[in-house]
């Protein structure tokens, strides 16, 4: 049985995201695990939303993380 697309589709975008953020991860300290964990619950958190809107809003999380 193949996996449903949105599924497929959520995680191709979870993917981008963490090699779009690694960087930034870095500079705030945050390992893979935590910067995984926040951007799978800003996509769950805001599932209609651009992958734009979903960058910020990771951003901000990962910034109130790290204090």
């Amino acid at each position: 049985m193949s996996e449903d697309p949105e599924r497929l589709r959520q995680q191709a975008d979870i993917q981008f995201m963490m090699q779009r953020l690694k960087g930034f991860a870095r500079v705030v300290d945050l390992d893979e695990a935590t910067t995984r964990r926040i951007i799978r619950q800003v996509v769950a958190d805001m599932p209609t939303r651009s992958i734009e809107a979903w960058m910020v809003e990771a951003r901000s999380r990962m910034i109130k993380a790290s204090i």
